[in-house]
């Protein structure tokens, strides 16, 4: 056994600056993967960005909710009511679209997203979920729905296999009972999972600095199981940081230069962790 690590930039396609820096990132080997949004505004320029450059096909990052910062977003399947306000555009909050969402409603706009991807030359190995809306972060799970789509599609999840004591202990008894439930499904179905996340899990607005992000992640590498793990990141330019909340925006600065700082490469290397673009 050895330990594994895919390093995945999450939502690319939300505006071009991000996907500029993501692709950056990706040319220089400096990350094995990133995620995709097919309804955010700048989707099609960050497909036209990985078929020019030849770069790694992203995950599918399957998007139920809009974002304050932007125009609205829109569903790409028809007829999903329990998804969207009165418009026809998502809800921003997730919570609401766990509360009133609808397995079938959810199906059949991960399936729409899928056949985007799929339509535009790229063919993702693995799906995820902005937000956490699959998951039941903030309410009612659909990871079930997630499962059974993998394994029908041949694809890779994320859910981690075991929850950092960290994680597990910030979230409440009926995720952990629903996430369990959902690793067993995935094991009874054959879609893969990976061992465990990293990432830097504080909201912003409780991280100090630059040096208490990095020191959080490198520990978390530092004891990295057996198997293949992924390092979650969401990097993103100053120009693009700008239009989020500052707290937010400052982060994703941070996430951005931990990518680049020799302090992450030397941890890998020291740590014999191979990086890899999936599990």
């Amino acid at each position: 056994m050895t330990r594994r690590l895919v390093v995945t930039a999450d939502d690319l396609g939300l505006d071009p600056d991000t996907n500029e820096a993501i692709a950056e990132l990706l040319a220089d080997g400096l990350l094995s993967a990133t995620t995709l949004m097919p309804v955010a505004p700048a989707a099609d320029d960050a497909v036209r960005r990985v078929l020019a450059a030849g770069l790694p096909v992203p995950h599918l990052h399957v998007t139920l909710t809009g974002a304050r910062e932007f125009a609205p977003w829109h569903p790409l399947a028809p007829d999903v009511p329990s998804l969207t306000d009165p418009s026809g555009a998502f809800h921003l909050d997730p919570a609401r679209v766990e509360r009133a969402g609808t397995p079938r409603d959810v199906a059949r706009e991960v399936t729409a997203q899928l056949a985007w991807m799929r339509a535009a030359g790229l063919g993702p190995s693995a799906l995820d979920s902005h937000s956490g809306t699959l998951y039941g972060m903030h309410g009612r799970s659909f990871a079930d729905v997630a499962v059974e789509l993998c394994a029908e599609h041949d694809l890779a999840l994320r859910i981690p296999r075991r929850l950092s004591r960290v994680v597990a202990l910030a979230l409440r008894g009926r995720f952990r009972r629903e996430h369990a439930r959902a690793v067993a499904l995935a094991d009874a179905l054959g879609v893969r999972l990976p061992e465990v996340m990293v990432g830097s899990w504080l909201p912003g607005r409780m991280i100090l600095g630059y040096p208490q992000l990095r020191a959080e992640v490198l520990a978390q590498l530092r004891a990295l199981p057996e198997g293949t793990s992924e390092l979650v990141l969401h990097p993103a330019p100053k120009s693009a940081a700008r239009r989020l909340a500052p707290a937010e925006g400052k982060k994703r600065l941070w996430e951005l230069r931990l990518l680049r700082d020799p302090a992450l490469a030397r941890t890998l290397r020291r740590e014999r962790i191979e990086l890899v673009p999936g599990w």
